[in-house]
């Protein structure tokens, strides 16, 4: 946690309200790429004139497309062949993840041990939200922007922060037992509203700034907007099923999260029983066997 006698309350407050605007704007081709992915008009020629003059994103396009997952016979040499192939959420996920190894320029050591742990869960948290807005019948690419983006002002702490941190050892691991408590008292913000502020400074949609306040919200989670709740779920959703695949001895903690899924399950009607979970959980364990190579591509 963070040394509460190292930190001058008020300076600490002015630091924390300004580390958001120490971020510079995103790149203009991840705004458009933004702009393109949430227009249902959007085709593959419109993403390629926008990609093809950046060298990198071509070839992680192109990589991806040539993976295992796709299991094609010829190679993909073709940006536009690519597109088609891989579909706009994913070309989407490939530029934020860009957008982000630029803004938060994660270095060795500690500090980047706790990135790729926030980074790894985001990910999955990601395909889990996008598995749970499917059952439910629901549409589009915030689902999995939502999952990605929902703990990037734990980024923020990590890199702004680290100085004053004593132990956010638990932004590595499955469960954080009382973590955003630990943001509040110390820091005054958790890293819910220090990521809808960054998401809001860099122009993204008011809903999936909403989202990402919200995810926390499981006392109120009723009263969220479908895509909060959706959002919340998968990120219950992605935990749970990671813990039940971790080894023994999370017993205790797999029996803690499923019981705050269920009942944020029922609060919303969106989980009407086990039956449910039990689709959303094979569906989400076999999202994350096809995309384990996107995952790989995608971490920091």
């Amino acid at each position: 946690m963070l040394q509460k006698a190292n930190c001058q309350p008020f300076a600490l407050h002015k630091r924390i309200s300004a580390c958001v605007n120490d971020f510079a704007p995103l790149p203009a081709v991840a705004m458009r790429i933004m702009d393109m992915v949430a227009d249902p008009d959007t085709v593959a020629v419109d993403l390629e004139s926008v990609l093809q003059g950046d060298v990198s994103l071509v070839t992680a396009v192109l990589k991806l497309a040539n993976s295992a997952f796709y299991g094609l016979r010829r190679q993909v040499i073709s940006l536009r062949h690519a597109l088609i192939l891989l579909g706009k959420t994913e070309v989407q996920s490939l530029v934020l993840s860009q957008v982000m190894f630029q803004a938060f320029k994660v270095p060795e050591g500690r500090q980047k041990a706790l990135m790729t742990g926030v980074w790894r869960h985001s990910l999955e948290c990601a395909l889990a939200t996008e598995c749970v807005a499917e059952q439910c019948g629901a549409g589009g690419s915030v689902y999995f922007l939502g999952g990605m983006l929902h703990d990037i002002g734990k980024l923020v702490i990590v890199q702004k922060f680290l100085k004053e941190i004593e132990d956010l050892e638990h932004y590595g691991r499955l469960v954080e037992s009382s973590g955003l408590d630990v943001e509040l008292e110390l820091l005054g913000y958790g890293h819910h509203e220090l990521g809808s502020q960054l998401l809001y400074r860099w122009m993204f949609p008011p809903q999936l700034v909403k989202m990402v306040l919200d995810h926390h919200s499981y006392d109120a989670i009723a009263g969220c907007e479908l895509s909060s709740q959706i959002l919340i779920l998968g990120n219950l959703l992605s935990r749970w099923v990671l813990v039940n695949r971790a080894e023994d001895g999370a017993e205790e903690q797999e029996a803690v999260l499923l019981a705050l899924l269920l009942r944020c399950g029922a609060e919303t009607k969106l989980i009407s029983d086990e039956k449910v979970l039990d689709i959303m959980k094979d569906r989400f364990t076999q999202r994350l066997e096809e995309r384990a190579e996107l995952l790989d591509m995608l971490q920091m």
